[in-house]
């Protein structure tokens, strides 16, 4: 039987924290929130410092889309938000991998990008009160597409994390109610090529 969204996204959100952990020597704590009313499926912070932390979304797919006259594909994921809650603030990243199935393991380099480049620069389009969103990154070392300075390896995913946290730490941010994401409707922004093939991947918060 093929696997379910709900799996693929546990698997991410495990790989993720995995990941995480050993690549920060121990130093990353990861908490999974009981409720997901905020959207987020992990809640990371240095330990022993609970005042700093970051909202993690992990989103993955198992498809990398190629196209004629490039060596490297694209990782290509899609989401949906109710419009409501929609949230962007400095605290709240997003994880986009690829899940290698035959591997096992996430493939490299992995997206960790703040909320709000998300929001504002994937395609975007709203729809019957959702926010519909489409990330198609190129994987190339050299890319130079909107992605690029987000890509991350997965051996140095924990230590990027760390200076994430410990860098907001130096900065005052906004309460997470006060950053609601304001796009006017029908808004729609592309970014980069969208492909209008047949795609059969799997894709999961």
């Amino acid at each position: 039987m093929p696997l379910r969204s709900v799996q693929q996204g546990v698997i991410g959100q495990f790989l993720a924290a995995v990941l995480m952990m050993l690549g920060s020597n121990g130093l990353l704590e990861i908490a999974a929130p009981m409720s997901d009313d905020d959207r987020r499926d992990q809640e990371v912070h240095i330990r022993g410092l609970f005042e700093m932390g970051l909202a993690l979304q992990v989103k993955t797919s198992t498809y990398l889309q190629r196209h004629l006259h490039t060596v490297y594909p694209a990782l290509q994921v899609q989401f949906s938000e109710v419009a409501s809650r929609l949230i962007s603030h400095p605290r709240f990243w997003y994880l986009f991998a690829y899940l290698d199935r035959k591997n096992m393991c996430f493939g490299d380099p992995l997206f960790l990008v703040p909320s709000a480049i998300v929001h504002s620069h994937g395609y975007a389009k709203q729809r019957a009160g959702r926010w519909h969103f489409e990330l198609q990154a190129s994987t190339s070392p050299t890319a130079k597409d909107i992605w690029a300075p987000y890509q991350v390896g997965g051996h140095d995913l924990g230590k990027r994390v760390l200076q994430i946290i410990r860098e907001a730490g130096t900065q005052s941010t906004p309460q997470l109610t006060s950053s609601r994401l304001e796009l006017a409707p029908g808004l729609l922004y592309v970014a980069g090529r969208r492909s209008t093939g047949r795609q059969t991947h799997q894709q999961a918060a």
